[in-house]
């Protein structure tokens, strides 16, 4: 089967913000092989080099601000990446934060399920509950790959990381295949009191129409209904971060 996997850079979480860099890796789950297909710096029309100069993108990496007003516009490789989607189920690590902003940019995109998500049936990792945590991609990468004492640290470049992440998936292919790998169990030493833990992007619903989804995901799909849940729920109270990707810059 082929996919493919988008990793997109952008200067925050969503409405003001905008993508800076976009790479597209299709992978071969058949011949486990994986190819870039597409790996640019871009100018996004929502992009302000004065608003978006302090951003982290370009506080924490190698991406800088000159790097995106001498690139082309986003508009420039609309039909090369629609294309591209037209061809090919795609997928991200935290998918629901990529297709975000390119849905919101027009492209059309027919996606399967999130890296993440699929990875989180493999990993060792357990939050402050003990239940399995949703790895980051530096996480997944270290369990997978890391052997030697050193740590695999995440570039925040589209082109590395959608490599990487690529890598990733192709790893779990061969453990699905391998009927002997089961996900580690978590352990859970003591039940915690979760009633006034806010809630954050990554938080599971486990109530209503939407149980089981991602509080991330349900910002792309229905975030009325999540705005409707922090007014009328006491105990639904959401972190700064969610409550940005939720609302933008407006509250």
């Amino acid at each position: 089967m082929e996919i493919i996997i988008v990793d997109i850079e952008t200067t925050g979480f969503y409405n003001s913000d905008a993508i800076v860099e976009i790479a597209v890796a299709l992978v071969d789950t058949k011949t486990k092989e994986s190819y870039l297909l597409f790996d640019n710096v871009v100018k996004d029309k929502k992009f302000n080099p004065l608003k978006h100069s302090k951003s982290w993108i370009f506080q924490n990496t190698t991406l800088k601000v000159d790097d995106v007003l001498v690139s082309k516009p986003l508009e420039h490789h609309f039909d090369e990446l629609q294309g591209i989607f037209d061809k090919y189920p795609m997928t991200a690590y935290n998918k629901p934060f990529d297709l975000r902003f390119l849905r919101a940019c027009g492209f059309k995109i027919k996606d399967i399920d999130c890296l993440m998500k699929r990875a989180t049936q493999y990993s060792n990792y357990a939050d402050k509950n003990g239940r399995v945590k949703k790895p980051s991609v530096e996480e997944i990468y270290n369990q997978f790959f890391v052997t030697d004492g050193q740590t695999y640290i995440e570039k925040h470049r589209a082109g590395a990381d959608v490599m990487d992440e690529a890598k990733i998936l192709l790893h779990m292919v061969d453990l699905k295949a391998d009927k002997s790998v089961n996900r580690p169990l978590i352990i859970v030493e003591k039940k915690k009191d979760n009633r006034n833990k806010l809630i954050d992007i990554d938080h599971v619903i486990t109530f209503g129409k939407y149980k089981n989804k991602i509080f991330s995901e349900l910002v792309t799909e229905d975030p009325n209904y999540l705005k409707w849940c922090v007014k009328a729920i006491t105990t639904f109270k959401i972190t700064p971060e969610a409550r940005k990707l939720l609302y933008g810059d407006k509250n």
